[in-house]
């Protein structure tokens, strides 16, 4: 097939993408020439409008080097990475963390490296695309369990349980398309019944904005022994670019000698490094910005009769049509929104995904649910 006829075959499955034209300021942006308030983002915290957290930061913008310019096992390696692992070591309270590019990149290492033939990872049907990859990548055999149930889970496990002597259950802990939580402690608890279980939980959405320290819902739920990796990300809540993973001693140095995602790419750039780790030591400092989102979801479930659980908002279309009208009413009323469809999500589960932020004013929730309502009985 030519690369054109696989073009048109993609636009005609409603899965062709194009990368939008626009400019961020802040909690707005630009697009078409117009200022809309952005609700496509993932700036919880709104750090993107602190000034006081960006001065603070000073000079060292431009100290250090924009480039790493090898693999931290080469001489891509700097004291700004090393200063920030340890950092994040001492906050979770964890014996080791190790930096990873992105998200993607951890999601997409970790399991191949840790994994073997007597491995099994049983995943929750919701997990990000990153993770599925990972487990494609490794080979290994997998399962996916029905989103957030126990009941499914505990099946699998009393199936497979006595043929493997690894078992992952991999979940994250509030999920991005829908916004719920998984139930951790019931996951961790399970652990009790299968000593091969092992737990990884991508926190990816709940870093930063979620738990009393900021920290997310593993520390905030007192489960970081039970939980074996945890992912966190530096390029949502924390406004930087990179991403954790936290382990204990002997999986960090087995996956510097295996993760080839790891091993094969260019490290962070010092200057984000140093400046993720300017947040994150601010982070528990930031319990102001974390009760106003709080506050935020709370008004916003009020006034839209919304079953919201967190700062990310699913407002369901039930097609692609009606997604695609909700969002263009939400830009004709100032929102930036955008429709969710096939491949991320399954047909039926179309959708406007908004991301609320700490930015954002108790006035401009209400003008967003009055549009919500709207909305949702017009289009």
């Amino acid at each position: 097939m030519q690369y054109s006829d696989r073009i048109d075959a993609l636009k005609a499955a409603g899965t062709y993408r194009k990368i939008p034209q626009l400019k961020v300021e802040g909690k707005y942006v630009w697009a078409d020439g117009k200022r809309y308030i952005n609700l496509a983002g993932n700036d919880y915290l709104g750090i993107s409008t602190d000034t006081d957290l960006r001065d603070k930061f000073g000079n060292r913008a431009l100290e250090l080097p924009f480039s790493s310019s090898s693999s931290r096992l080469l001489t891509g390696n700097s004291p700004e990475h090393e200063a920030l692992e340890a950092e994040l070591s001492r906050l979770y309270g964890r014996k080791s963390a190790l930096l990873f590019d992105s998200g993607y990149h951890a999601n997409l290492g970790i399991l191949p490296a840790l994994s073997d033939d007597k491995t099994l990872v049983l995943a929750d049907k919701l997990v990000h695309a990153s993770i599925i990859d990972g487990i494609r990548l490794s080979g290994r055999e997998f399962r996916r369990f029905k989103h957030n149930s126990l009941p499914d889970l505990e099946a699998l496990l009393q199936r497979f349980a006595s043929e493997y002597e690894t078992i992952w259950v991999v979940v994250e802990s509030l999920y991005s398309m829908d916004g719920d939580f998984a139930p951790l402690t019931d996951i961790v608890a399970l652990k009790q019944h299968y000593p091969q279980l092992r737990i990884y939980v991508d926190e990816a959405h709940a870093v930063g904005a979620t738990g009393e320290k900021g920290l997310g819902c593993v520390e905030d739920l007192g489960l970081l022994e039970q939980v074996d990796i945890l992912i966190g990300t530096m390029g949502k809540a924390l406004c930087s670019v990179g991403a954790f993973a936290l382990s204990g001693a002997e999986v960090r140095e087995l996956l510097v000698s295996t993760c080839r995602l790891l091993i094969f790419s260019t490290a962070l750039p010092p200057v984000c490094t140093a400046w993720s780790l300017h947040v994150v030591r601010h982070l528990s400092g930031m319990d102001a910005q974390r009760a106003h989102l709080n506050r935020l979801v709370a008004l916003l479930k009020e006034r839209t009769g919304l079953p919201l659980s967190s700062y990310i908002v699913p407002v369901h279309a039930g097609s692609e049509e009606r997604a695609v009208r909700m969002a263009e009413e939400l830009k004709a009323s100032g929102f930036f929104a955008l429709p969710i469809r096939k491949p991320t999500v399954p047909p039926g589960g179309e959708r406007v995904r908004l991301s609320l932020s700490a930015a954002l004013t108790e006035q401009e929730v209400e003008l967003l649910a009055q549009t919500i309502v709207r909305v949702m009985q017009t289009a």
